[in-house]
């Protein structure tokens, strides 16, 4: 039996970048996740300095916020949310972005991030004056969305009532990460990896041949993302938070910085997180050239439409609009 997608991941990061599980785990987000999964709930100060790393991750190095991650609490008053959201937004530009370009960790967004971050510690303030804790907001929003951190993500990052300031989709799912919740994060660096795999379709895609993630920026797109990653979670009973993580080390300037040719020549054989469609796609095609045409094509058309039906992820297995391509 061939090795699945996730085998082939982590064989590739063990021969290639040592230390890699350590710095994972170093991520706390794994224990994050177990411990949510115990009933562990976090103070307003560990959530807030959740969402903080969250945004403090957004278009940088991460390797240059791991190097100042211990000095943080000094500068965000032990990360008091209520502290924070009665910040003039002068105080951003006055004492905050010279901290961090002063120790080499700034990110050309950063001022913005941190003025929009303001937004979102009054708002998460007022919500834990009303019910109890900041935690809430995220619980409740899950809870309401059937469990469901990857659509949660997608609320707190797009346009409508539960939108929190400062955060986009992907820091919106990297924060839920950072609170416990076991979803990805769909960065540039897990899009061009999904897409390199071959797991979600992709048109026009400029940069394919280099490291550039394709356009995949809609609502649709994002959590498409989000389900090949934990597609690839579920076949191997992971976490998906370590699939991420790894795949985020598979791509990353700090970790492999593989190509993204480099990236689906890992997953040539694996083009979907059960290790088998090419096999059977080649048993199915052999049936329709030896045998009636008419009636193999129909017991084809049967055959896929079951196997899209029989999925726990909405992610078709065989998408109609690959149809000729992949399959």
């Amino acid at each position: 039996m061939p090795p699945t997608l996730w085998q082939k991941i982590e064989a590739r990061l063990d021969s290639s970048l040592e230390g890699w599980r350590s710095r994972v785990d170093g991520f706390d987000q794994v224990a994050a996740v177990e411990a949510r999964a115990a009933g562990r709930a976090w103070s307003d100060e560990e959530t807030f300095r959740g969402l903080l790393l969250a945004v403090l991750s957004n278009n940088t190095d991460w390797s240059k916020i791991e190097r100042i991650q211990e000095d943080l609490a000094e500068l965000f008053s032990g990360f008091d949310l209520a502290s924070y959201a009665e910040l003039p937004a002068c105080e951003i530009g006055d004492r905050f972005l010279p901290w961090f370009l002063a120790r080499k960790a700034g990110s050309v967004t950063l001022g913005r991030d941190l003025a929009n971050l303001i937004g979102a510690a009054r708002l998460l303030t007022e919500h834990s004056r009303l019910h109890g804790t900041a935690e809430h907001y995220f619980t409740s929003l899950v809870r309401r969305l059937d469990g469901d951190p990857k659509q949660a993500a997608l609320r707190l990052g797009l346009p409508g009532k539960d939108k929190l300031p400062a955060f986009g989709v992907a820091l919106a799912a990297e924060a839920l990460k950072n609170l416990g919740f076991d979803v990805a994060k769909p960065d540039r660096h897990v899009k061009r990896a999904v897409a390199s795999f071959g797991l979600v379709p992709v048109g026009k895609w400029p940069g394919r041949a280099d490291r550039a993630a394709p356009s995949l920026s809609s609502g649709t797109s994002y959590l498409a993302v989000m389900e090949a990653v934990q597609d690839i979670a579920t076949a191997d009973g992971r976490s998906v938070v370590t699939v991420d993580n790894a795949i985020w080390m598979l791509c990353a300037k700090s970790g492999l910085y593989l190509t993204n040719p480099e990236l689906a020549e890992l997953a040539r054989e694996n083009a979907s997180p059960t290790g088998y469609p090419e096999t059977l796609n080649a048993l199915i095609h052999s049936w329709i050239q030896t045998q009636d045409a008419g009636e193999q094509q129909e017991t084809m058309d049967c055959l896929v439409d079951g196997l899209n039906r029989d999925r726990q992820s909405t992610r078709k297995l065989f998408p109609e609009e690959l149809k000729g391509r992949s399959w």
